[in-house]
């Protein structure tokens, strides 16, 4: 026997199916995990910060390797969680997932190499990670906007992407990146990809439910 061939309107139909139940997912606080990770760098963000602005002290900056050694652990299990709950994923959920997991790498690979370059004598060379989470992210927020449909997830990575190569371009011009601006401005920006959106996408499918 043959399959059915669909046609475009029923095909659309099935995109527009998975994309919702992509939304519900991402419209699931305390399931999503890439709000996990917007809140635990936006909540470390504020403890560098705080520390930095009172009582400074290089110390502080190992704080962000938090980051990672909780996130890694919380992702795996929110992840489970999230396939026993909804079951198997959408095609659009693992193309959400292939954008994250190629942040992720990214970060990785370029964690390793800020810390080569720090056994050779330059740590300056970690400011290439607040470029990665400005622009790198910015990006990846931005696709998973285009993925789901969704302004608010490419208007905030678009102003992420912006706001990191105009800090770029700051650095090259030997202006200082002062704490008190960069640091409020990152965790805005991890506001404006993540937080924002899941409750603007919350507040939709609530209403359409309605």
């Amino acid at each position: 026997m043959s399959d059915k061939e669909l046609t475009p309107q029923e095909s659309m139909t099935i995109i527009t199916q998975m994309i919702e139940t992509s939304k519900q997912r991402i419209a699931m606080p305390d399931l999503h995990i890439s709000i996990m990770w917007a809140t635990l760098t936006i909540i470390t963000a504020a403890v560098v910060l705080t520390v930095s602005l009172t009582h400074y002290t290089p110390w502080i900056n190992f704080a962000w390797f938090a980051i990672p050694i909780i996130g890694i652990p919380a992702n795996i299990i929110m992840a489970r969680k999230s396939r026993v709950r909804y079951g198997a994923k959408t095609i659009i959920d693992k193309i959400s997932d292939g954008i994250w997991k190629t942040v992720g790498f990214t970060a990785i690979a370029l964690t390793i190499i800020c810390l080569m370059f720090q056994s050779l004598g330059y740590p300056q060379a970690w400011l290439a990670m607040l470029f990665y989470a400005f622009i790198i992210v910015g990006f990846g927020a931005a696709m998973q906007g285009v993925v789901l449909k969704e302004d608010s997830y490419i208007l905030g990575g678009f102003f992420s992407i912006i706001s990191g190569f105009v800090i770029i371009a700051l650095n090259i011009c030997h202006i200082p990146l002062l704490i008190a601006w960069v640091i409020p401005l990152y965790m805005l920006c991890f506001l404006l990809m993540f937080i924002l959106p899941a409750f603007i996408i919350h507040k939709k499918l609530k209403k359409a439910r309605q």
